[in-house]
């Protein structure tokens, strides 16, 4: 498998795990990745990064150094990359739209209008769609 030394994470693996291959990188593409290395490095040592995070200091020359502490490890950290939520998939889950009739109950017992139906909607879904369920439920079974 070829690394592209232009692609960051193909930069961040050739960093620590090539380092024969790093030392032929020219500063230009060193440079170029100069912010989020520094970034990544940022989360196991803040008080390191926080130094080198000065206007006009050489991004190549921030690099370098970072390079000499991948120099440590054998392969990439499992701490360099963050985690991120994952979307939950809502198209695997039936959609509920409740009846007329559910929603004039409703109205009715909490004595509110429109209005305030649309609110409920907007500001608490979750709540508001479970009760209408619950009196759609009911509404069929007599």
């Amino acid at each position: 498998m070829i690394l592209d030394e232009t692609k960051l994470f193909d930069f961040v693996k050739i960093m620590f795990t090539k380092h024969k291959e790093y030392d032929q990188i020219k500063q230009f593409n060193k440079k170029r990745h100069h912010f989020m290395i520094n970034r990544f490095f940022s989360i196991k040592y803040p008080a390191n990064a926080q130094m080198f995070n000065i206007n006009g200091i050489d991004g190549a020359g921030v690099v370098d150094s970072w390079s000499l502490v991948a120099r440590q490890f054998k392969s990439v950290p499992g701490w360099f990359y963050t985690k991120t939520k994952k979307v939950e998939a809502t198209k695997n889950k039936k959609e509920y739209i409740p009846s007329d009739r559910a929603l004039e109950i409703y109205m009715q017992m909490h004595e509110v209008g429109k209005r305030e139906v649309d609110e409920m909607k907007q500001f608490f879904p979750t709540e508001f769609y479970a009760t209408l369920e619950k009196i759609d439920e009911q509404i069929k079974v007599y």
